[in-house]
This record gives C-alpha cells, sequence and structure tokens, in this order.
C-alpha cells in the first residue's frame, strides 16, 4: 500500500502489479484446485454431492485469492498465506487418502 507523499517508480509500480498478478493467477488456481479436492474429500456427503460441493468451493477461493492478492500490503506476506493455504488443502487431501 503507497503512503501519502511516499511515491514508487513507474517501472517498480508495474513489477509489483505484475508479480501480484503471477500470484494471483496460477496461484489462486492451484489454491481452488487443491481447496476443491481437499473440501469434497473431507465432507460427509455422497461422493457426487462432495465433488459439487468442491467445485463448487474452488470457485469460491479462485476469486478470493484474486481480491486478496491486491488487497494485501506485502508480496511477501501474500506469497507466504497462498502457501500455506495450499500446504494445508494438500495435506487435508493427502491425509483423506487423495493421490494425485
Amino acid at each position: 500500500m503507497a503512503l501519502p507523499g511516499n511515491i514508487p517508480p513507474a517501472g517498480q509500480a508495474r513489477l509489483n502489479v505484475a508479480l501480484r498478478m503471477l500470484v494471483a493467477l496460477p496461484g489462486g488456481y492451484a489454491l481452488a484446485a487443491l481447496g476443491g479436492v481437499g473440501i469434497s474429500l473431507w465432507l460427509p456427503l455422497s461422493r457426487a454431492d462432495s465433488a459439487m460441493a468442491g467445485t463448487l468451493s474452488g470457485l469460491l477461493l479462485w476469486p478470493i485469492v484474486f481480491i486478496a492478492a491486491f488487497g494485501v500490503s506485502s508480496l511477501r506476506r501474500l506469497v507466504l498465506g497462498v502457501a500455506a493455504c495450499m500446504a494445508a488443502f494438500a495435506l487435508m487431501a493427502f491425509a483423506a487418502g487423495w493421490r494425485p
């Protein structure tokens, strides 16, 4: 986030936006996919209902990550947060017996 009176150079601002897009697009997609798999395996529903609920939760997770990519003040905090969530969902999926 910019502070009043502290204007970054134009090249640095463009690089910051490009790096945030690199985290938001593939990172958000990977988080949504792992989240959908992890959630669907842990829901106590039928197989079809769990798959549908996992897909819908993945569709909700991706825009949240994309919006958060531009709301978080630090790029390092953004990358660590996305990586931590991906690790948590991967652990959920592997603990439920999922094998890629």
